[in-house]
């Protein structure tokens, strides 16, 4: 994370996650006080592409080579790629005034990266140095259904498919519903697998678990902890996933950010409910 007031970048620490919301930088001479949860948010919803990238990627490697113009250059790839979500290739050498140097690039998997390289006649031969970054996918199917949809959710931003955005996001809340109450059902309330399942299985709609099942796995609705991000989520996400479903709804980009967000305050609200956190900190 990176201070907003004196811009040192420190790493987070399990104990800070005691308060995620409120951090004291530690740079020197500084005690700025930021919150990780809601510069996890922003993040998300960026439109700052190497940020954007990140968050539907689980790998990012990158390296600097020198090109020939006119020539096509393979890099093999430090890791096998099940997927090359996005490639930048940045030009670092500077050419003559006014003479520019077009790059592509094609992946081969499963690590083979090819940059090809033209311009104008007087500049072919000419060597340059490049800088590259690959966003891609190394592993399968995650193991957190709900950063898998989210994530989902964010590419669907980026590619202006609002509706789509706002759908996946309410999968993720619906599959951290489920994980969160099987886990409180059957760990803190000690009931039976299959009782456990017979419960979910009669209340099915999202809206009635965070209200009953939640009741009776821990006293209370989801709702009487946090209203407000409760309320964000039924407005934002919920009811406009299903008039987006169900009555062929639009959504603008905004719609889709404020999808996005609500829905990320909510499954953080969740995971607390069983004492995790969405951030993943080396201990």
């Amino acid at each position: 994370m990176r201070c907003s007031s004196c811009g040192f970048k420190q790493s987070l620490q399990p104990s800070d996650l005691s308060d995620p919301t409120s951090i004291v930088c530690s740079g020197p001479g500084c005690e700025n006080t930021f919150s990780a949860k809601e510069g996890l948010k922003h993040a998300i919803v960026s439109d700052n592409d190497f940020m954007a990238w990140c968050f539907i990627s689980d790998t990012m490697i990158s390296g600097q080579d020198a090109i020939t113009i006119g020539t096509a250059k393979e890099i093999r790839l430090e890791a096998p790629l099940k997927a090359a979500k996005k490639v930048f290739i940045m030009q670092v050498t500077p050419l003559e005034p006014g003479i520019l140097a077009y790059f592509e690039h094609k992946f081969i998997p499963p690590d083979n990266l090819i940059i090809l390289s033209s311009g104008a006649n007087d500049i072919v031969g000419t060597e340059c140095q490049v800088k590259w970054v690959v966003y891609a996918d190394t592993k399968g199917e995650r193991k957190e259904a709900w950063r898998e949809y989210l994530q989902r959710a964010k590419e669907s931003l980026i590619n202006e498919d609002y509706q789509s955005a706002i759908v996946e996001a309410e999968i993720a809340v619906e599959v951290t519903i489920a994980a969160v109450l099987w886990e409180l059902l059957t760990k803190r309330k000690k009931l039976a697998e299959d009782v456990a399942e017979w419960i979910l299985n009669k209340v099915q709609a999202a809206s009635e678990r965070v209200k009953r099942v939640a009741e009776l796995a821990i006293g209370k609705k989801i709702s009487d902890i946090n209203p407000i991000v409760y309320k964000s989520w039924v407005r934002d996400v919920a009811q406009k996933r299903n008039r987006i479903v169900h009555q062929g709804e639009t959504a603008t980009k905004e719609d889709a950010i404020s999808a996005i967000e609500a829905a990320f305050e909510f499954i953080w609200l969740l995971l607390e409910l069983i004492g995790r956190h969405p951030v993943k900190v080396e201990s």
